[in-house]
């Protein structure tokens, strides 16, 4: 997995850093041919990835390597151009020599994202908590809405069920670097525990009092209710930032007379 966003090129520091983006048909033998395009150019891979996830038809290959200072990139791009899986390509240079390993724009459940510390979305948090009356209602309620529309795009894109919707949102919260998730859910009878260690949010805050992750509780709220159309409530009884070894948060079913759509809106019953 890569650990850093971005890296610096070192290893020829006269040469110049290149990048390609390269959309071409998805065939057995395509990215090897692009590969192979690029080896006979006497162009070293520094740093690459393929990606034919949006659309299998489809795929996109960028690499980034190095090329001498006069070396002219024009010819080398139109010949990759009249390659017969190649679909489309851009090129640049990247002036400061940085290797990015995200695309942009950033999409993630569908939609533009942006990446920020885990320091910055906490100070973000203890902002609201500042100047916002009732603010723990209003992080818990944007939590809802979160976890609502993350299981809305999941339903769009893959199978959904109660046998395997937890290690869905477990997978989703891990890739985003938010925490690794453990379950112990009854999902007839709505009750259960939710652990997530190393939570981004619990990490962040120094020692405690109460536990700081109601946001992540909100998010699983509103998850689990719009996966089983189900309402449910969800409260965190321990803490990392209070020297629990995991943020617990405990899973039960809302009163009857509270819905989903309640909750969506902050109305209260």
């Amino acid at each position: 997995m890569v650990r850093d966003l971005y890296m610096f090129s070192r290893v020829d520091k006269e040469a110049e850093v290149v990048w390609f983006r390269i959309t071409y048909e998805n065939t057995v033998h395509s990215e090897a041919d692009i590969t192979s395009f690029f080896a006979g150019k006497g162009l070293d891979i520094r740093f690459a990835y393929l990606d034919s996830s949006e659309d299998p038809s489809r795929g996109k290959y960028v690499m980034f390597t190095e090329a001498e200072a006069d070396r002219n990139i024009d010819i080398i791009a139109d010949e990759l151009d009249k390659m017969d899986v190649v679909l489309d390509i851009d090129w640049g240079y990247s002036e400061n020599r940085i290797i990015q390993s995200v695309d942009f724009p950033l999409n993630i459940l569908g939609e533009r994202a942006v990446i920020i510390r885990a320091k910055a979305f906490v100070d973000i948090l203890d902002l609201v908590n500042e100047n916002v009356p009732q603010s723990e209602g209003l992080l818990t309620l944007i939590g809802l809405k979160n976890g609502a529309g993350a299981a809305r795009y999941l339903k769009e894109i893959t199978d959904v069920s109660q046998n395997n919707y937890l290690d869905l949102l477990k997978e989703l919260l891990m890739a985003a670097g938010w925490g690794i998730l453990e379950h112990e859910v009854n999902n007839t009878e709505l009750k259960g525990i939710i652990r997530i260690k190393d939570s981004f949010i619990a990490g962040e805050y120094e020692d405690s009092d109460v536990p700081v992750c109601g946001y992540i509780s909100g998010l699983l709220a509103g998850y689990i209710s719009e996966t089983l159309k189900r309402t449910v409530q969800v409260r965190e009884t321990r803490c990392n930032s209070m020297g629990d070894d995991v943020c617990e948060h405990v899973v039960s079913p809302a009163p009857t007379s509270v819905k989903i759509e309640h909750l969506l809106r902050g109305e209260s019953h």
